[in-house]
C-alpha cells in the first residue's frame, strides 16, 4: 500500500472515532435530557403536593374561621322557646309559653303552629290563635308570654295532643335559624297527677315555721337576762296582787 492508502485508511479511523465519539456524546445526552426531564417532572410532582397542600390549609382555615363565626352568632343570638306545659309545679292549669332563653334581644317574632291550638274552653280558642298569630316586635332576653291553654278535662275529649311550632326571629345580626318544636301533651297525663297542688304553698309555709323557730331562738338567746328580769317582775306583781287580796 501507498501513502494514500495509509493516509485512506487513517482518515476512514479518524472518521470512525469521531462518529463513535459523537454516538456516544449523544447517547450521553439523551440520558441526561431523560434524567433531566425526569427531575423537572419530580419538581413538577412536588409542586403540586406543595400546592395541593396549601389549598387544604386555606381550606381548613376558612372553615375553622366559619365555625367560629358560628359559635360567636349563635351565642349571641336570641332562641325563642315555645311550649305547653302547666304553670307551676302541681298546678292542674296548662299554659301556653313562649320564653325568650336566649342573651339578646329578639324582634319581629313570628309562630307558625300545626294543627291550629283549640281549647276544651271555648272562651280560650281565639286568645291562643290571636298569641300565635300576631308577630311580637320584641321579646328582650328572659322575657316569658303566658297564656292559659286548658286544664285536665283536655285528656278527655278528641282534641288535638300533638302540635309542631316553628318559630322565626331576628337578633343583633339579622335573621336568626328556624327553630321548630314539636309538644306532645300525652307526656303530661302522669305528671299532672303527681303532685298535690298546694304542696308548694305547704313548703313554703314550713320554711317560714322554722325560720320563726330560729329567729325566736335567737332573740331568747341575745336578750337571756332581760327575758329573766321580766318574768321576775310579772312574778312579783302577780304576788303582791295576790297579798292584796287576801289583805281585803
Amino acid at each position: 500500500m501507498d501513502a494514500g492508502d495509509w493516509v485512506s485508511i487513517g482518515s476512514g479511523g479518524v472518521a470512525l472515532l469521531a462518529a463513535a465519539f459523537a454516538f456516544w456524546q449523544a447517547k450521553t445526552a439523551t440520558k441526561s435530557a431523560n434524567h433531566a426531564g425526569r427531575q423537572a417532572q419530580a419538581a413538577e410532582d412536588q409542586l403540586s403536593i406543595a400546592r395541593d397542600q396549601v389549598q387544604q390549609a386555606e381550606r381548613v382555615h376558612r372553615e375553622q374561621l366559619a365555625l367560629a363565626e358560628r359559635v360567636h352568632r349563635e351565642r349571641n343570638e336570641p332562641y325563642v322557646v315555645v311550649d305547653i306545659g302547666p304553670d307551676q309545679p302541681g298546678s292542674s292549669l296548662l299554659v301556653l309559653s313562649i320564653h325568650n332563653i336566649g342573651p339578646t334581644m329578639a324582634r319581629d317574632v313570628r309562630i307558625q303552629v300545626t294543627p291550629a291550638l283549640e281549647s276544651s274552653h271555648a272562651s280560650l280558642t281565639p286568645r291562643l290563635a290571636n298569641a300565635v298569630s300576631r308577630t311580637i316586635p320584641m321579646l328582650p332576653p328572659n322575657r316569658r308570654l303566658v297564656y292559659a291553654f286548658d286544664g285536665p278535662q283536655r285528656w278527655g275529649g278528641d282534641l288535638p295532643m300533638r302540635y309542631d311550632f316553628t318559630v322565626e326571629a331576628h337578633g343583633p345580626q339579622g335573621a336568626v335559624e328556624t327553630l321548630t318544636y314539636t309538644v306532645d301533651l300525652e307526656t303530661l297525663a302522669g305528671y299532672l297527677v303527681g303532685e298535690r297542688p298546694l304542696k308548694r304553698i305547704e313548703e313554703h309555709v314550713g320554711k317560714i315555721g322554722g325560720h320563726l323557730d330560729a329567729l325566736a331562738d335567737a332573740y331568747e338567746k341575745a336578750n337571756s337576762e332581760a327575758i329573766r328580769a321580766h318574768r321576775q317582775r310579772m312574778s312579783e306583781q302577780m304576788r303582791q296582787g295576790t297579798d292584796d287580796h287576801t289583805g281585803l
